[in-house]
């Protein structure tokens, strides 16, 4: 990004007049923004500068898009490829698939109705428009992203939902037991698959307060400290993926400290 003073120019869009906030806890200064090709060429004062088009700012603040790690746009974006209301609000980057609430990967229909009722009694979202926004084309969580690409006006990033794993491999049981070994083995191996097809990261949650369409636990509160950290290790095995957890209350097994009795 460089700085230009007082040169002619040719941007395709000049915004101008704007308090630019750059992001680095610097104060925001006045300043005039060329951007070109989608890029912000220069920052400065930029008086002479042409462009295709111009926006005045003045008075308005001019800043980089917000980031919002923390969204259950999984669906929506279905039906609403802007991710309203949050783009409205200046965040132009986002990461879905928080908790293990995704809608992929699946088996087959019964965990997609599953997985909907369960969006429905965590996050309060319609059934209707579940019903009517998703036709479940998809099984692989590779499948699920590739219904986005060149489709979304936001930046999105997925990651890859606890509970939905454990419901395609264990089905009806994934809120009843602990896994067995070769299930905890199929389930590392479709973490992985579906972080080689672009998964940014896993999610889980131990949280009470999160239940499924029948007010069972879902399937990731059920899951064994166990199978918590192998699912963890694949994530390990993928450098540049990340973890999302929602845990009850720093459990002694992953906080490596020791509680009191006293």
């Amino acid at each position: 990004m460089g700085t230009t003073s007082s040169l002619a120019v040719m941007f395709d869009l000049l915004i101008t007049g704007g308090t630019v906030v750059d992001g680095t806890g610097t104060p925001g200064v006045r300043a005039d923004v060329g951007v070109t090709d989608g890029r912000i060429a220069a920052v400065g004062e930029l008086a002479g500068a042409e462009a295709a088009e111009t926006l005045d700012a003045s008075d308005r603040v001019v800043c980089p898009g917000f980031v919002d790690p923390h969204t259950h746009y999984d669906a929506q974006l279905f039906w609403d490829p802007h991710a309203t209301p949050s783009s409205q609000h200046g965040i132009t980057s986002m990461v879905m698939g928080n908790c293990g609430f995704t809608i992929a990967p699946i088996g087959d229909q019964t965990d997609a109705d599953y997985l909907a009722a369960m969006l429905v009694k965590v996050e309060g979202m319609s059934p209707t428009a579940l019903s009517l926004g998703l036709d479940w084309n998809w099984r692989t969580f590779g499948d699920f992203l590739d219904r986005f690409e060149g489709n979304l006006g936001v930046n999105v990033a997925g990651m890859v939902g606890h509970s939905a794993i454990r419901r395609t491999v264990m089905k009806d049981d994934a809120t009843s037991r602990e896994a067995s070994p070769d299930e905890l083995e199929a389930m590392k191996a479709l973490l992985a698959e579906s972080l080689d097809a672009g998964g940014l990261g896993f999610s889980t949650s131990r949280s009470f307060t999160h239940s499924d369409g029948d007010g069972a636990p879902v399937p990731s509160r059920t899951a064994a400290a166990d199978e918590v950290e192998a699912l963890c290790a694949v994530v390990a095995d993928h450098p540049g993926t990340t973890l999302e957890w929602v845990a009850d209350g720093c459990p002694e097994r992953f906080s490596g400290t020791t509680r009191s009795t006293s």
